[in-house]
């Protein structure tokens, strides 16, 4: 008898520590699930206002350590301008004491451009500008990486580099920099030869390249691409086609040197279309020298000017977006012609005539790919 009440008292306790172990992580993750929408708003409201362009996520496709705190992230938020991760708990504390990209500023006092550094979560395979060695390497937040010229140094190399000047680095003759747009600001008088002065400063075959992208194209690659140009470029010379109108993204053009422009379209043939059509509005608007040339990034399945063009049928992913900004400096010019036709319904009188645009592609300025 008394071997049978201690059974079912050892039964009963596993059965209650079984309840336990079961119970308490659902518990806690209906808690977390009923705190989490809460925790959104607050974050959203909090990536509205901020100059950071944040991204909330819980998966990171690498070991990745908060800036502020050190620790491993699990659930948190990164820039895609500058780069900068956070753990939840300190985002806002991230927001208030490191400083985001600044699209527009003037050089320092003795006119000279300096390294921005952000510490840890460095590319990888990325080497010490310094010892040459491999950076980032330790399991914890290490080195540091220039947001601009994208130069990493390890902690220990990083004050032989205080005093070296920032030139941009590979994609020097792309970016516009945040002086240039500062000068631009400044100028009493806006006319392309002021420009063209102010455009000698950013070195020699310097040809800006404006990132237009569509988000809907290419199942989410728009957005993800977005993020790798501002890191690349100045986010101020990528716009998000969902947000921004071509028409209005397009009118930086107008305080760039004439003729030095590309314009980099990720899309599909409907979003390249509505570009163009942004474009002959400008020559509407007397704005023909500052057209620019128009380079297309391939998004979706409808892609046949690209593919006619040598920019492939459709972008994934398989090849980095350095890359990419390389095809489009070696690219070559093709012209064509674009023609509107005019629809019409036989014996419909009433009924509004449609139009489409077509491209002959023989025969807009577009970069075609020798590739």
């Amino acid at each position: 008898m008394e071997e049978s009440t201690e059974e079912l008292r050892e039964e009963w306790t596993l059965l209650l520590w079984t309840t336990v172990a079961v119970l308490v992580p659902v518990l806690i993750t209906l808690w977390c699930s009923f705190q989490r929408p809460k925790r959104k708003v607050q974050l959203k409201d909090l990536f509205r206002k901020s100059k950071h362009g944040w991204h909330y996520t819980d998966l990171f496709n690498k070991p990745t350590y908060c800036c502020v705190c050190s620790q491993p992230i699990l659930q948190g938020a990164f820039c895609d301008c500058c780069g900068i991760c956070a753990d939840e708990q300190c985002i806002q504390r991230a927001d208030r004491i490191l400083s985001c990209k600044e699209i527009m500023t003037q050089r320092q006092t003795d006119g000279r451009f300096y390294h921005q550094w952000v510490r840890g979560n460095v590319p990888l395979a990325s080497y010490c500008a310094k010892c040459k060695q491999q950076c980032g390497t330790q399991p914890k937040l290490c080195d540091y990486r220039c947001v601009w010229c994208q130069t990493t140094v390890h902690d220990d190399c990083l004050s032989s580099l205080n005093d070296d000047l920032c030139d941009l680095g590979e994609f020097r003759s792309v970016i516009i920099p945040p002086y240039y747009l500062y000068q631009v600001n400044k100028l009493r008088r806006r006319h392309p030869d002021e420009y063209s002065k102010l455009a000698a400063g950013c070195g020699s075959g310097w040809t800006p390249v404006l990132v237009l992208a569509n988000t809907r194209s290419g199942n989410n690659m728009g957005e993800v691409l977005l993020g790798e140009f501002r890191t690349l470029l100045n986010p101020m010379q990528v716009f998000d086609l969902s947000e921004l109108p071509p028409s209005k993204a397009l009118q930086l053009c107008t305080l760039l040197p004439p003729g030095s422009v590309h314009v980099l379209v990720c899309g599909g043939d409907g979003t390249v279309g509505w570009v163009l059509d942004a474009i002959d509005t400008m020559k509407l608007k007397g704005q023909d020298q500052f057209i620019p040339l128009v380079t297309i990034l391939p998004l979706g399945t409808g892609n046949d000017l690209a593919n006619s063009l040598g920019w492939g049928a459709g972008y994934a992913g398989e090849i980095p977006v350095e890359q990419v900004l390389r095809n489009v400096l070696e690219a070559e010019v093709v012209k064509m012609d674009r023609w509107k036709v005019q629809v019409v319904s036989k014996g419909n009188y009433f009924r509004k005539p449609k139009f489409a645009s077509l491209i002959l592609l023989f025969s807009c300025l577009i970069l075609s790919s020798c590739f």
